[in-house]
């Protein structure tokens, strides 16, 4: 499943999808793209509108969660950036080829 996100989703300039370097295996428990633009919040908005169900699964960095607050001054850039533009498909091996083209087919819209 992982293998046909990133071939339908490599030519989107506005997607970062997952590095994996060509001697290793991924498990792919979470599908997690990198949404540029500060389109992510719009590009979960118009799945969930077309029944897709996304996840952002750390919303708030780490330096800036309460239990973490003494930390709060550090200036973590790339932990900002991604906190902010991260989301996560639906990927399991239950899903049907159908589910998974109904999902490619909305992000590539969105993106047209």
């Amino acid at each position: 499943m992982a293998n046909i996100y990133n071939d339908a989703f490599k030519d989107i300039k506005e997607l970062q999808i997952p590095f994996k370097l060509c001697n290793s295996t991924h498990v792919f428990h979470q599908y997690t793209l990198k949404v540029q633009n500060g389109k992510r919040d719009d590009l979960i908005k118009y799945l969930d509108q077309n029944g897709i169900d996304t996840r952002v699964y750390y919303p708030i960095p780490v330096h800036k969660q309460k239990a973490f607050s003494k930390y709060s001054s550090i200036n973590l850039i790339n932990t900002d950036v991604l906190a902010t533009s991260c989301l996560s498909l639906p990927i399991h091996t239950e899903i049907e080829n159908s589910s998974q083209k109904y999902i490619i087919d909305n992000v590539l819209n969105f993106f047209k």
